[in-house]
Parts: C-alpha cells; sequence; structure tokens
C-alpha cells in the first residue's frame, strides 16, 4: 500500500502539511519519532528529499525537516496550516487561551449567536500532529451548533499529541505526563464563567489519537462526561487493564476495518511498538458493556449503500440501555480505512492509498452529535 507512494500521494502531504505527523506514523516503523533514509524510501519524494531536508545533519528526518522541506521545495502556500475558516452563519467563533502547569494551551470555541437555555458542550479532539483549527477545518461542527444549540470546542493538545494513556515515550505530552483531563476540566470550568452550559450534557468526540483520548476521558473523567464517541481511535492497552470508570457512560464507536493505522483487531498503532498499543474493538466494547451493567443481544442494521463507489458498508451495532440508561453503539465501516466518514470531511483528508477508503454512506458529525442528544444526561 506504502510502499508505492504516487506523486498524487506526496504532493497531498505538501497539501496537507499540517497532518503530516498524523501520518508519519505509518513510515516510522520502529517508532523512534524520525524517519531514518530506509524508512523515507518508502514515499519517492522522501528518499529525493532526504539530504536537503536533513537540516541538522544526523542521518535522520523529524517531522519538521520534512514540512520544512517541503516548503522549500513547493513554497509555503501548499505546506502552511489551514487558516481558521469563518464562522458559520448564526455562529460565534473565538480563541482561547488557559495556562495549565505553565504551558500556555489553546482551545477555539464555537457558540450559536442566539442560544436558547443552557447550552450543551460537544469537545472535537484533533488526530495526532495536528491542532484544534485543523479538526475545526475537517470536521466543522459550527453549522450543526447554530441548528441545534450546543457549543462546540477544539482544543490543542501539548505539541500536537494527546496524552491518551498509551504510554508512547516519544509523544512528548506522555513522556512529560502532561495532564489534558485536567486541561479539559479546566476549559469546562472557564466556559461555564461566559456561557450558560448544561454539565450533565458534556460530550467528546475526536479522530485517532483523539478519538483514543476519548477513550481515555471516559476511563478518567467520567463523571464530567456524558457520553464519548471516539472515531478511528481504540482503548489504550495500559488504560484497560484498570477500566474503571467511575460513572455509567454512553459510547459511541466508529471504526473501519481497514485502517492502516489504527488496527481493529488491537495491537501496536501503525505497526510500531514504540507508539504503544490498543486493544482490539471487541475487547473494549466488552469492557464498557459490563461496566454500564448491559444485558441482552444487541440489534444489528446495514446501512443504505448511499455511495457505491465508496467501498463502504456499515454496520450498526445496538445495545439494549444499560444502568442509568446509557447507551452503547457500534458503526463498523467494511472497508473503511482511517478517516472521518462523510463526503465533506473526505474531501480534506489524505489519498486513499495512504489512509484508506473514506466512507460516504453518513456524515460522523451528524452521527455523533444525533447520539449525544439521545443519550441521558450525567
Amino acid at each position: 500500500m506504502i510502499l508505492a507512494c504516487t506523486v498524487a500521494v506526496c504532493f497531498a502531504l505538501a497539501a496537507h502539511g499540517a497532518e503530516l505527523v498524523e501520518r508519519f506514523a505509518q513510515l516510522d516503523r520502529n517508532g523512534d519519532g524520525k524517519l531514518s533514509r530506509e524508512e523515507a524510501k518508502a514515499m519517492l519524494l522522501l528518499a529525493r528529499m532526504f539530504d536537503s531536508a536533513d537540516a541538522d545533519g544526523d542521518g535522520l528526518l523529524s517531522a519538521d525537516e520534512i514540512r520544512n522541506g517541503l516548503r522549500n521545495r513547493y513554497g509555503g502556500a501548499l505546506v502552511a496550516d489551514a487558516p481558521l475558516p469563518a464562522p458559520p452563519a448564526g455562529v460565534e467563533q473565538k480563541v482561547h487561551t488557559l495556562t495549565i502547569d505553565g504551558r500556555e494551551r489553546r482551545f477555539i470555541v464555537q457558540s450559536p449567536k442566539n442560544p436558547k437555555g443552557k447550552l450543551p458542550v460537544v469537545f472535537v479532539f484533533h488526530g495526532g500532529g495536528g491542532r484544534g483549527e485543523n479538526m475545526l477545518t475537517k470536521a466543522n461542527f459550527g453549522p450543526l451548533a447554530a441548528r441545534e444549540n450546543f457549543i462546540a470546542v477544539y482544543p490543542s493538545a501539548w505539541k500536537n499529541h494527546w496524552n491518551d494513556g498509551r504510554k508512547a515515550l516519544w509523544i512528548a505530552s506522555q513522556k512529560e505526563g502532561v495532564d489534558d483531563v485536567g486541561f479539559v476540566r479546566a476549559i469546562v470550568d472557564d466556559l461555564s464563567k461566559s456561557h450558560p452550559i448544561d454539565r450533565s450534557r458534556i460530550y467528546a468526540t475526536g479522530g485517532s489519537n483523539g478519538g483514543i483520548f476519548c477513550h481515555y476521558l471516559a476511563a478518567k473523567a467520567a463523571d464530567l462526561f456524558a457520553a464519548v464517541a471516539p472515531v478511528i481511535g481504540g482503548l489504550a492497552a495500559p488504560v484497560a487493564d484498570s477500566f474503571k470508570p467511575s460513572h455509567p457512560i454512553s459510547l459511541l464507536v466508529i471504526q473501519g476495518d481497514d485502517d492502516p493505522l489504527v488496527p481493529i483487531g488491537g495491537g501496536p498503532i501503525a505497526g510500531s511498538e514504540g507508539r504503544g498499543r490498543i486493544i482490539s474493538t471487541e475487547e473494549m466494547l466488552k469492557l464498557y458493556i459490563k461496566h454500564n451493567h448491559i444485558s441482552g443481544q444487541p440489534t444489528e442494521e446495514l446501512l443504505p449503500d448511499v455511495d457505491p463507489d465508496d467501498g463502504c458498508r456499515t454496520t450498526v451495532r445496538r445495545y439494549p440501555p444499560g444502568q442509568a440508561g446509557v447507551k452503547v453503539e457500534y458503526w463498523l465501516i467494511r472497508g473503511g480505512g482511517h478517516t472521518l466518514p462523510g463526503k465533506e470531511t473526505g474531501k480534506v483528508q489524505l489519498a486513499e492509498g495512504f489512509v484508506g477508503k473514506t466512507c460516504h454512506d453518513f456524515d460522523f458529525r451528524e452521527v455523533v452529535w444525533n447520539f449525544f442528544k439521545s443519550c441521558p444526561p450525567r
């Protein structure tokens, strides 16, 4: 798959430089955070630019060196982070900062201009290597927030990766023990000073590293979140070993069975032990089902094949309600890759040969919000 990188994929990397680190994992097989000359050979463009991009001359390419090399080769406009889009109609959009444990942290808030009553809060967490701005660009919940009367929050991780419990020490936030749960709690407290938020209806979704972080929040902050919806992100093995959330918590899982980075059957992320391990999706579901005291058999539904050309079909598994009415759903995308489902989100993702197929049969944002609003409040 990635061993035959085409020019189109390489240009996609240039055009989406902000996503480079997230995809970097697929080439960085030993998980040391850099690419050797041998690893770089898997992509023709990287092999050709290796010497010019190796700024420190150590014979290895870091993600920053690759990003700068692409900038020099193709011009800043191709590799610059996407500018923050204008707020949708009916939405106020502001960038906020907080200092947590001596680190300045950043998050973007989208809120209805004309709020009605107390507002639910939906956190949207970016993948590894990204920022809140990138996630907003890829998965803009703004129109939904205006229509459905909720707040969408897009935080940025410390040095672009969430501390999601994998114990992957090459990731700065995990090596430094960054308290991202504390960061999220601080955002909620800050929001409550300026918005009429409903603390019983706080939710989390995210993709890849952001999805793994959603599971971590379920494990460590179930007193705060009523539901989580991880997308293309599994439950970290170290977190699974002591998975005991303080409260019942609703769960929506969206996962592709042909994901080249986050294996549906469990194991190392991107095939590298250095990047940490997740457990299988089925084992993860069993933990939530047991914790939520769910009994009885689930129902299954095959969704209509809205786009027969996308190479994907989706099966939805819904479990009976558990303790306090909490819900568990599993959206399995057969043929789906490491992408956020939806026609619009698919436009800002990398080439299929690099991350797999994007399902166009549903928009994950609509599915996530419809699930959240159907769940019982905390």
